[in-house]
């Protein structure tokens, strides 16, 4: 395993790329960004997956490719390390492939690329790396992802609060970083032991790997409080470690969007203090959001204020519109049904429409998707009830999709089979002219395995899903 070059690789010569970058073994070519729609209409039956004992949480396709991150549910931990793995096929009439991470290491985010390629991101407790795939599943790439600047990236705020800045991983989650692709090409965003959100674009090519094109630095390290549950065995909607974590998606011409919560955190007065944005000294939840081109320059942050407790779990392109959505704590209830779901429409430049989703008791918004006719499709959790001073998420809870205007408020929920236990819509993606829901049913909530480990089990699905 070859490490990443921490240099800046755009307009070297392709022999200096390949004396700045030494890699295993190489594969495709770097390209132009494109669209990310379904592919053409097939006779093809879409994949159907049932996973015994995990939650399919990520699926995307393209062309005759698809892949699923499946993931195990795991007992609350102070430093959270993910089980997931990867499934992937070459077309629907092969079995899938089934890829594990090596001892040691957890597989966070992968990306797919147009010509069936697949970067993979993979996470120790200080440590990244960027393995590379061909459409069959063999190896490609095997990259230590290497930073340097990371050590020394700007921190505003009480250095105490960090464990190590040599680190490439917070110090409560390994599950802190997001890839996406743009073409042959992949976008990586993380946020490091500093607690800096930093943003890079890699271009992959033959004999050199992957080659480092620009680096940003999306939010300064500030300090953030780790958070855990005084009781308690499973995380239902990973609240904890939300705090920490990151969503990226990319457009067409290649911008990206980064939405960073703000909960737990002293990020407002990071972000203010280091780029000198008028950032409301009074802002303490929500997020903030930032849109770079496809060179890396920051065009813009907005920040989403839902003025009480929130999380963010998905971040979407929408034409010019970035979708942010989550959760938010509406009104705190004595019945424990005061969480509401939220979709913000934010434009660099004007100020974000934020919208309260209320369908049933609580509500979490987990995954989204636009429509070809613009419509917003919208995957999360609804019907469950949380400890009204506390974390604890009850055990029955029913699966949530919904369809939203473009412009509009009024949202219709479609009807979906709820297993026994808790339900979860984790992915909403197209294959081809048709759309797929994934994620996991029968469910524990946060005290379900207490007395019994057993019971911190679920059953994945992906199907299709009609739509009207």
């Amino acid at each position: 395993m070859k490490p990443i070059s921490p240099l800046p690789l755009v307009g070297l010569l392709p022999s200096m790329v390949a004396a700045l970058l030494i890699a295993s073994c190489g594969g495709g070519t770097s390209s132009s960004t494109i669209p990310d729609t379904p592919a053409p209409p097939g006779n093809d039956p879409p994949p159907t997956l049932a996973p015994t004992g995990a939650a399919i949480i990520k699926f995307r396709a393209m062309n005759n490719e698809w892949a699923a991150l499946v993931e195990k549910l795991r007992a609350i931990e102070d430093l959270t390390a993910p089980d997931r793995r990867l499934l992937m096929a070459r077309n629907n009439n092969s079995s899938p492939i089934e890829i594990d991470p090596p001892s040691g290491w957890s597989l966070i985010d992968f990306a797919l690329h147009p010509s069936g390629e697949i970067s993979m991101l993979l996470a120790t407790d200080s440590q990244l790396r960027l393995q590379r795939r061909d459409s069959d599943g063999a190896l490609l790439n095997d990259a230590e992802f290497t930073d340097p600047l990371a050590a020394t990236d700007p921190f505003v705020g009480d250095l105490s609060a960090i464990r190590d800045s040599q680190s490439l991983v917070p110090k409560s989650t390994r599950d802190a970083a997001r890839l996406t692709a743009i073409a042959e090409d992949v976008l990586l965003v993380f946020r490091s032991g500093r607690n800096a959100v930093i943003e890079q674009r890699f271009s992959y090519f033959v004999g050199a790997g992957f080659v480092r094109q620009w680096r940003t630095l999306v939010e300064p390290g500030v300090p953030i409080d780790p958070v855990r549950l005084t009781s308690g065995t499973l995380d239902p909607f990973a609240s904890l470690d939300g705090q920490w974590h990151v969503t990226l998606d990319v457009d067409a011409q290649g911008r990206s969007a980064v939405a960073v919560s703000l909960g737990h955190t002293e990020l407002p007065n990071g972000h203010r203090t280091y780029f000198g944005e008028p950032i409301d000294p009074g802002l303490v939840s929500g997020a903030i959001v930032t849109i770079l081109d496809a060179n890396g320059t920051r065009l813009g942050a907005t920040p989403v204020d839902t003025q009480v407790s929130s999380e963010v779990h998905a971040v979407h392109w929408s034409g010019d519109t970035v979708l942010v959505a989550g959760r938010m704590l509406t009104t705190r209830k004595s019945d424990g049904t005061g969480w509401d779901g939220f979709l913000a429409r934010v434009k660099n430049g004007d100020s974000p429409q934020l919208q309260v989703l209320d369908f049933d008791r609580g509500d979490v918004i987990l995954d989204i998707a636009t429509l070809p006719d613009g419509h917003i499709l919208l995957g999360g959790s609804s019907a469950y009830v949380q400890n009204p001073q506390g974390a604890s998420i009850s055990e029955g809870a029913e699966p949530l999709l919904a369809i939203l205007p473009a412009t509009g408020n009024t949202a219709q929920r479609l009807s979906l089979p709820a297993g026994p236990r808790q339900t979860q819509v984790r992915t909403v993606a197209a294959w081809r002219d048709r759309w797929l829901i994934g994620g996991l049913q029968n469910g524990p909530g946060t005290h379900s395995a207490d007395g019994d480990p057993s019971l911190l089990v679920c059953d994945g699905f992906l199907r299709e899903q009609v739509l009207p």
